[in-house]
């Protein structure tokens, strides 16, 4: 497949080449999520040697690091170096001075195996490659210990590094490249359960409907998702059942700590003493209430598939395995339609998130967040699916999102509805954004308001 995206991090890495420098990149994100493709893209052309740690000992990825330098000198013979630092020698003589990219990918796995490796690269840094015009790049998917390099004041390659780089998902429109060629009324719903992940979209057979890709992908014994986290999580430790029941609590709407625990059938302490792990990770993602009220912060898991995974998986893994995944899937189809629906939110806001950062929407904005209070002085509760403040000059703005995932048009009672929602958060202008799947009914097309956004869902594809 052609590469697609990432034309920002592309950008900023070919500026690091160019610099004259030497340049030395944290490079970090969840697994599968496009870092090695990217770092790949980048050195295309370039002189450049590239090396991808294992799960291994110390010396299983020496001799591989060793038979990495070999192929690229073109010597015809197998040399194991006794020490990194004789190979980065090797490197450095082979660059002869000219600009040159050394790419350690999973760097953690030889760490873990050479607990001298970090301190023997900081040697390498600090009297080898910083008077020559080396960018060194480390990556990693073990996000924990990538953050580690970067803030611990105790590690050797503290305050060594010049740039960081944190892969996240696409954006929006490099996502929706993916989806060329697919059903027009399948993309959104691809969307809503793959999210902006490149390793998810691969896999969707654009000759197949929403319904067969999910079910062969995540419902049958040979599915590729059917052990998604695997493939996208952190290695598993000792405490993975804990970690397993809070994921299938979270992916079930239980999202606050106190929901959390009452789910699993643990106090609210215990539960805290596991999720900083799950943050640092980025499996989940604390959100703050557009108030920045405490009590209103909730958990949600950052990867849409993993959440559909907790959701609709995880409790039948070992029935899917036998073959009947065709039935859970028939039983589930309903709710599986609600989890659409409901990420449609998610979607809409992706769409407009990117929007909001290129500048689009006319107004600059903060992060667009979904906002619930079950009390409010309207005397009822108040649900907005996104509210931002705006930027600067914009202050007295504020932007409203409402999603409506459903047959029957967006009509204008609905946008009464949201307007008197929006007026608990006094400002000047509201700036309302709404989105739908089956368009708009008469009355709120006929409404001629600059302020209230229309988007039917063929606007957003």
């Amino acid at each position: 497949m052609n590469f697609i995206g990432r034309k920002e991090e592309l950008s900023e890495l070919n500026k690091r080449f160019g610099s004259g420098r030497f340049e030395m990149g944290v490079v970090y994100g969840s697994r599968r999520i496009g870092k090695t493709s990217l770092l790949k893209k980048f050195i295309e052309g370039k002189p450049s040697f590239y090396f991808q740690a294992k799960e291994s000992s110390e010396l299983d990825n020496r001799t591989a690091f060793s038979a990495e330098i070999n192929r690229l000198l073109g010597v015809p013979y197998t040399f194991i170096y006794p020490t990194y630092s004789d190979g980065f020698d090797a490197l450095l003589k082979y660059a002869d001075g000219k600009p040159f990219v050394i790419v350690i990918d999973e760097i953690a796995f030889i760490a873990q195996s050479d607990r001298g490796f970090l301190s023997e690269l900081q040697f390498n840094i600090d009297h080898k490659f910083k008077d020559a015009d080396i960018k060194l790049i480390l990556s990693g998917s073990t996000i924990s210990f990538m953050k580690n390099i970067l803030k611990n004041k105790r590690g050797p390659l503290f305050q060594r590094s010049t740039f960081q780089m944190n892969i996240r998902k696409l954006l929006y429109s490099d996502a929706l490249a993916f989806l060329d060629g697919a059903p027009k009324d399948d993309k959104v719903k691809y969307l809503a359960v793959f999210g902006e992940h490149p390793f998810y979209l691969e896999m969707i057979d654009k000759s197949k409907s929403f319904d067969e890709n999910i079910s062969s992908l995540l419902f049958s014994r040979f599915g590729n998702l059917v052990d998604a986290p695997d493939k996208v999580l952190p290695s598993a430790s000792k405490d993975q059942n804990t970690y397993n029941t809070i994921l299938k609590a979270i992916a079930h709407r239980r999202r606050t700590n106190k929901e959390i625990a009452d789910y699993i059938g643990k106090e609210s302490n215990y539960v805290a003493a596991y999720l900083p792990r799950l943050m640092d990770n980025e499996i989940i993602e604390r959100r703050e209430s557009f108030n920045r009220n405490q009590k209103m912060n909730y958990y949600e898991i950052s990867d849409n598939l993993i959440r559909f995974w907790y959701r609709f998986v995880f409790d039948n893994k070992e029935e899917i395995l036998l073959d009947m995944g065709t039935l859970i899937y028939r039983e589930s189809y309903d709710d599986i339609n609600l989890f659409v629906s409901t990420a449609f939110e998610d979607v809409a806001i992706s769409y407009l998130t990117e929007k909001n950062v290129k500048g689009e929407l006319g107004y600059g904005y903060e992060i667009i967040r979904g906002y619930k209070a079950d009390n409010s002085k309207l005397g009822r509760s108040v649900e907005l699916d996104g509210l931002a403040r705006g930027i600067g000059k914009a202050g007295n703005r504020l932007l409203i999102v409402e999603c409506k995932y459903r047959a029957k048009k967006l009509s204008l009672a609905v946008l009464e509805h949201v307007r008197e929602s929006a007026s608990i958060f006094p400002a000047d202008y509201y700036d309302i954004y709404l989105f739908s799947k089956s368009g708009f009914a008469d009355d709120i097309l006929a409404l001629n308001d600059p302020l209230v956004h229309l988007i039917p869902v063929d606007d957003m594809l």
